[in-house]
Order: C-alpha cells, then structure tokens, then sequence
C-alpha cells in the first residue's frame, strides 16, 4: 500500500483549504515531486487532498510542549493523564520529582496546569477520552478550581551569575504579569497589592524582593479567589548545574535557597507543589528545613510509567504507523532505563526516531537524545577521573557491568570529589542504569550499566573529544624524528605515552590505530602522506615521502593483537609482510633510494614497532 510522504503528508494537511489557489499550487507541486501528479491530473487534486488529508495517520508532534495545543491538533499524544490521579492520591504538600533531560517533564507540567487552572476552565474537554476522565467525579474539588504559578528555571542557564538571576527575576515577573488583573479587584489588600505591583515593576537587581515573591503572589491569589494555589517549578537543577560549570554555585544556591524556603516552606495560601529536575539536590542545599518534601527519583516505584514510554505504550505507536517490524532496532537504540521497576523507552528519540522512519524507512537509528541535551556532566567527570574510574567506563563500554554505591541525595558541589559521586551523577542524569543490587550492612551496592546504543554512542562521542585534546597537544615533530632516525623504541614509547592518556572507546578495531597514526603524521606540506594505497602484491597502511626523492621514503604496516599475541612477534609479521607483498614498490617507482619500513603493532594500549 502506498504511504504518504512526511512531506507531503504536511502540505495535505491543508487540504480542507484547497479552493486557494496559493495552497492549490503548493499541493501541486508535491504531488509531482512525489510522482502522483501525473497520475491524478489537476482536476482530481482537490479530491486527493480532501481524502488523503482526512484519513492519513496523527502528525507526530516534534517539539510540541504545550498539551492543549498537542490535543487540538489531533497530533499522536502517549496518554500520561493518570500523573494527575496520583499525585493527588499521593497527599504530599511538596512533591520532588527527578528524571533525566528529555523525558516528558515539561509536557507533563503542562498538562497539570490545564487540568488544575482555575483559569482554564473553558479547556475542560481536552481531557475528554483521556485515562483521568474516568476520575472526573472523583477529582471535581480540583478540577479547573485553583490558580496555578508555573515557573521555569531554565532560563537560569546564563554565562554570569547577574543575566542568570535576570532571566530567573523575568520568569516570575512575567507569572506575576499574567495574573496583574486581580490588583483592579478590593479583594486583595493594599500592603500586599503594592508588594504584587513592586514585583512586576521591580528593580532585578534587588534579589530580597524576589525571595518572597511567589509567596507574595499566592497570597494576593488566594484572597481573590478564595482558595490556595498550585506551585510548578519546572527543571529547578538547571540553573545549579550551569552555576556550577560557570563558577557561581555558591551565590545561585543561596538565591534558589530562599525563594524556595519563602514559596513552599512558610506558605499558608500553597496547596501543593511539584517540583522536577534531574538530580535530587539535597536538603542542606536547596530544601533547608523543609520537611514536607516527598522525593521521587528514579529509584522510586511512583511515578515510574509517566516519565518516558513503556514497551506497550511503543508498540502501540510503532503499530499505529505501521512500523512494527522497526521494533528491535527501537529496543536496542533507546530502550533499557529502569525508573523504579518499571522499563522505559527515550521517549524524545522514539518520538524523532519513528517520524524518520516515516520519512525513509530504510534510516538507520541516530542518537537524538545526545543532541538535545548538555553532555557538560560526562565530559567533566571523564577528565577528572583517575585510572580506577577510566578503567571501569571501559568496561562499560565493552557492555560489561560494574558496581558501585549511588547516592541519592548529591549536589553539583559535590562532583569536584569524582570519584566517589562519579557513577551516582551518571546515574540520575540518565547515562547508566541498575539491573542488580547487593546490600552490605547500611551500604547498598548497585550493579551498573549503559542502557543503550544511544548512550554508548553518547560516551564514545565525549570520549573521543577527550582524547583528541591530547592529540592536538602532542608533539608530532618528534614521531617524524624517531622515525626518520630509526629508532623504533622511541616512536613505540611516545605512542603508547598517548594511548595511555585515553580511555578505549575503539574496541582494538584496526581502524581506529590507522585513523590515529595517519592523523598524528599528518603535519604539513614538507611530506606527502599515503594512505591504504595499491603498490606490488597488495595494500600498505600508511606511506610517508619526503617532497624530496633523494630524500626519505617510509612504509608502515600496522597489525592488531589478539588474545595472548606477543606485540614484538606481530609487528615483525608486519614488516615481513611489507617485503613479502612488495609495498616498497611505489617508493621505488617514484624514484626514492633510502626506503625505511616499519612493522606495528598494538595491544590495547601499547604500541611496539621493529623497522627495517
């Protein structure tokens, strides 16, 4: 049966408005793009598109964070409305919950701010056919019946710590903003409708007034409307994480700190409030003295289906665009985080993954996740850990496990202690998962490994720009010395010197050792580098000329070692190999007298060469 193209699929979406004559010749021109046009004929376009455009599958919503705009396009929408049920079964004052960058936070948070709005009362129907409207009755007190503060701080994502605490300022001026109209009401009181209005008006330099501005706003709400408020704070960790990497953790606590304290702890006109990040911040950090905080991260069983796809959820949508047979490749690409007891999907790669394939079916999996989200945590903690720790993100990256102690309760100030916090970081952000414990008096010990291909591709990526920093200061000049002299010891030792400064991404693939050494020999104008050339009975690895043929030419065969293979016998198998296939010969063509050929060899990481 023949699919629709995403990109036509788009255009058709128009299709209701095809009597305009511009929207006409756009559909035209894809219908020929897409070879149909000369099938149909002009006269039939408006019936094809009338069709087509009424029957094709829901547009996958890439991007989309905004639910009531997801439900009122019809765009395909995994139902996670039961989050609402069970955070108000829950009972907690405050609710904490963490889960990596990019599994369905932000939507989710809108999705709460429609159900519980008091000012959305007229969007009640877009939860009409959803899971909670099986609750409707049950959830009346709540439904529509509270004025809701929604507050981003991902905006706190700054160089300086003076335009971070601006756009944080802005973010609770602009929800101040929003509910300006209540200071026309005599309900609200005249020392607090002037504090609203020095909110909104306010100088964001001064910090004190913004400590207690959401309580503030609260208060004035809750004598407008009679009832308490609601409090989102969505992505809380941003702006600790980038102060942290910009050198002002300090000062960002503290502002976060107070607002925090003023908002939630000593706040009679607050309902609840949930609250979501991506590491658990502990409560001498941020949550000082706030004993009603009910934390959810991903070791926990709440919560744990409405964050990110389940297998069923998958398959239903793999079904839904006729796509199943992509199920394995899914599975293997952005399958395998554990949140609680409960194995979940990537939902941002499976939602850009399938809307590829519907593109071109035959696209081989990418990493989406990686390019979405800052890889600053990874990056810092690989180059900063000492040689146990680079060689356990070896072993995970061989597939293997390793296990280590996770704490749940870390801060950003904590990373300078690598070591300790390495895996615990890793974990919460989303970069490994559980799949055992071992319990040893009050210590538990976790079993550890990368979920997926997305996240290997993710470390091998971080990796391989670790490494290339100590390529780019490597001293090049004196690999051509050691090479030119002869002397193999030397050119073996400063090579394994490099080798030793990495951490093995390259699974001892013969590519990665050629890639490496042509890079490093690769230098300028004053020689002419050859690589995987045909010359007498063969291919050679690498050939270096001097521009000048009275000069020197050098031949160099590379070999891996496999299993107990002695470095020093393999390399001399090399260099028999250059004689034995004549991969001197090209040299010889070109005229050169002084030919030196060299044998090497590599196991892991130690290089040993032999020349000739």
């Amino acid at each position: 049966m023949w699919r629709v193209p995403r990109g036509l699929r788009l255009v058709l979406g128009l299709g209701i408005l095809a009597s305009s004559v511009i929207i006409r010749i756009i559909i035209k021109s894809h219908l020929q793009k897409y070879n149909i046009y000369g099938i149909l004929g002009e006269r039939d376009v408006l019936e094809v598109c009338t069709v087509i455009g009424s029957s094709d599958k829901k547009i996958i919503p890439i991007g989309f964070e905004d639910f009531k705009e997801i439900i009122d396009k019809n765009l395909y929408y995994v139902d996670k409305t039961m989050l609402i049920y069970e955070i108000l079964k829950s009972g907690a004052k405050n609710n904490l919950i963490t889960r990596p960058r990019r599994f369905g936070k932000t939507l989710n948070f809108s999705m709460l701010k429609y159900f519980f709005d008091i000012r959305e009362k007229d969007s009640r129907y877009i939860f009409d056919g959803l899971k909670i409207s099986e609750h409707f009755d049950e959830l009346a007190s709540y439904r529509n019946t509270h004025p809701v503060i929604t507050l981003s701080l991902k905006g706190g994502k700054q160089p300086t710590y003076e335009l971070a605490i601006d756009s944080l300022v802005k973010e609770i001026q602009c929800q101040a903003s929003d509910f300006a109209y209540i200071l026309e009401s005599d309900k609200i009181l005249p020392a607090d409708a002037e504090n609203y209005r020095n909110i909104i008006s306010g100088d964001r330099t001064d910090e004190k007034l913004f400590y207690q501005a959401v309580k503030t706003m609260c208060r004035c709400l809750k004598q407008y409307y009679g009832t308490n408020t609601i409090i989102l704070i969505d992505e809380y960790d941003v702006p600790l994480e980038n102060a942290y990497f910009a050198g002002f953790y300090d000062k960002m606590t503290g502002f976060i700190r107070s607002l925090f304290e003023s908002a939630l702890k000593t706040n009679d006109a607050l309902e609840f409030s949930v609250i979501t990040g991506c590491l658990r911040i502990s409560k001498e950090s941020i949550f000082t003295g706030l004993n009603n905080l009910a934390v959810n991260s991903i070791l926990s069983k709440k919560y744990s289906e409405h964050f990110g796809f389940v297998q069923s959820e998958v398959d239903d949508m793999l079904e839904y665009y006729d796509l199943f047979e992509k199920q394995n490749e899914l599975k293997k690409w952005y399958d395998g985080y554990l949140f609680g007891n409960t194995e979940v999907y990537n939902p941002w790669s499976v939602v850009y993954q399938i809307s590829e394939w519907l593109d071109a079916s035959e696209e081989t999996p990418k990493a989406h996740w990686i390019n979405t989200s800052s890889n600053a945590i990874v990056r810092n903690l690989i180059e900063q850990a000492d040689e146990t720790v680079k060689e356990q993100i070896e072993s995970l990256i061989r597939g293997e496990s390793i296990e280590a102690p996770i704490r749940e309760t870390i801060t950003y100030g904590d990373m300078d202690s690598v070591n300790e916090n390495i895996w615990s970081f890793l974990f919460f952000t989303g970069y490994l998962k559980v799949i055992s414990l071992r319990q040893e008096g009050t210590k538990i010990y976790y079993n550890l490994v990368i979920p997926n291909l997305e996240i290997q591709d993710c470390y091998t990526d971080v990796i391989r720009e670790y490494f290339d920093k100590y390529k780019e200061k490597f001293d090049k000049k004196k690999l051509f010395e050691a090479l030119l002299n002869k002397d193999a010891e030397h050119f073996s030792k400063e090579v394994t010197e490099l080798l030793g400064k990495s951490i093995s991404y390259y699974d001892n693939k013969e590519s990665f050792y050629h890639g490496l050494i042509l890079g490093l020999l690769n230098v300028g104008t004053y020689y002419d580098i050859k690589s995987n050339r045909e010359t007498g009975n063969g291919r050679y690895d690498i050939a270096i000329y001097q521009k000048d043929r009275f000069l020197t030419a050098i031949i160099l065969e590379l070999k891996i070692c496999h299993g107990d293979d002695e470095p020093a016998k393999v390399a001399q198998m090399a260099l028999n190999q250059i004689n034995e296939k004549k991969y001197y010969a090209e040299a010889v063509q070109r005229g050169y007298k002084n030919i030196l050929k060299y044998g090497i060899a590599f196991k892991d990481k130690i290089c040993y060469a032999v020349v000739e």
